[in-house]
């Protein structure tokens, strides 16, 4: 029995863990506060670029609301939701440029849906600017309320406070992304542990029972309490394997996170792998990819750690997942040394090119994750330079269906 208590002991261990990781992952990003961040750049709006009033809000599902403000003189604009596509800030989320309207009541650039709460603030002019990498996470504005031209010099010197906006809400959401992927692996080796650990133990258990119940034909009471054992051991093997389905299926096949979790996964297994020191970077907050375009992403970040591994002679590896405005990329980056093939060309496009940069490797997995990048549109590039090699692979995002 000895050995069962051990069993039961890592598993608590485990849990507590995951629940240690899951305390430390709402401490971590208490830290990085983007709504204080974005209550200082609408001061720096009003007080460095001369708007009455400043307002900034953040997409959250289908609407930007809006969270952050400053001189605002009534409360009609406070927590607003704006669905995508309407008034300024929700015209701005969806194009993912500036727009400027000098009288915002006439104005037919944009809907009229909110006139009545920014009449309130006696609003004539407005800008609004969009704050994220790749598709908008969320507006900043400025607004005035007196007939002052909204010129293109402050439009460009806004542009610089929107980017470090954008740099902000970057940052929260590569410390949320590494927080949830160090939460998925934990439930991972639970999970693991659970199906290795207790299924073996009920498995055990099962079988000593069923050996009991033969030999207790002859006594009915004996034999009607090994029922109900049996019964309630189904009933733990039951929950035990719902229990695991959970910890291993956590995300849906569609889930954002799940390519990080995927990344995360790949870049543990080689540092254990090899020793080589190796650093997982999200930038940003991945959008929702379809299995195959995840698969791929992932596909190319084990085939670039597989190369590092066999020709890179590499001290340090950087990993890096990011979204733009219409492709998702990962990038895998050594300090290592390689050996030239004279297949592996990098190619940049749809159509392969060769640039006259030799890939390392001579092996047949290269070409055909290449075949595969581009037959969803994307890139595979393998540029190896003095310092290192870097295999970037991009994927565009898939186009919305048109119904």
């Amino acid at each position: 029995m000895s050995g069962h208590g051990e069993r039961e002991q890592e598993i608590l261990e485990g849990l507590d863990r995951l629940f240690r990781l899951d305390t430390e992952r709402e401490q971590r990003l208490s830290l990085l506060d983007t709504h204080a961040v974005l209550r200082a750049l609408a001061d720096r709006v009003r007080h460095e670029h001369g708007f009455d009033f400043a307002l900034a809000g953040l997409v959250e599902d289908r609407d930007l609301v809006l969270r952050i403000w400053s001189g605002t003189q009534f409360d009609a604009l406070h927590d607003l939701p704006i669905p995508l596509g309407l008034g300024v800030g929700g015209r701005v989320a969806v194009i993912g440029r500036p727009v400027v309207v000098g009288d915002y009541c006439r104005s037919d650039r944009i809907t009229h849906d909110f006139d009545s709460q920014v009449s309130r603030e006696r609003v004539t002019g407005m800008v609004g600017l969009p704050i994220g990498s790749g598709a908008a996470r969320g507006v900043i504005y400025g607004a005035q309320r007196n007939a002052t031209e909204i010129s293109d010099r402050t439009v460009d010197a806004l542009g610089r406070l929107s980017r470090l906006a954008t740099l902000a809400v970057d940052v929260a959401d590569g410390a949320a992304t590494l927080a949830d992927t160090s939460v998925a692996a934990e439930r991972r080796r639970i999970a693991e542990s659970l199906h290795d650990g207790v299924g073996a133990m009920l498995f055990g258990i099962g079988s000593s029972l069923r050996q009991l119940q033969t030999e207790a034909r002859e006594t009915p009471f004996v034999a009607q309490r090994l029922a109900v054992i049996e019964h309630q051991l189904s009933l733990a093997g039951s929950t035990l394997r719902e229990s695991v389905s959970r910890l291993r299926d956590a995300r849906s096949v569609r889930d954002p996170g799940r390519l990080a979790a995927d990344v995360a996964d790949s870049v543990r297994s080689f540092e254990t792998r090899t020793g080589v020191p190796t650093s997982f970077v999200p930038v940003g907050r991945t959008p929702e990819l379809d299995p195959e375009r995840r698969a791929v992403l992932v596909r190319a970040v084990g085939e670039a750690l597989l190369n590092v591994e066999k020709h890179a002679r590499a001290r340090s590896v950087v990993v890096t997942l990011a979204a733009y405005d219409d492709r998702v990329s990962v990038a895998v980056m050594d300090d290592g040394v390689g050996q030239p093939g004279p297949d592996d060309q990098a190619t940049d496009g749809p159509a392969s090119t060769d640039d006259g940069l030799a890939a390392r490797g001579t092996g047949a997995g290269l070409p055909a994750l290449r075949t595969r990048v581009e037959r969803l549109g994307g890139s595979l590039r393998l540029v190896q330079e003095e310092d290192g090699t870097t295999l970037r692979c991009d994927v565009p995002l898939p186009r919305p269906s048109v119904s």
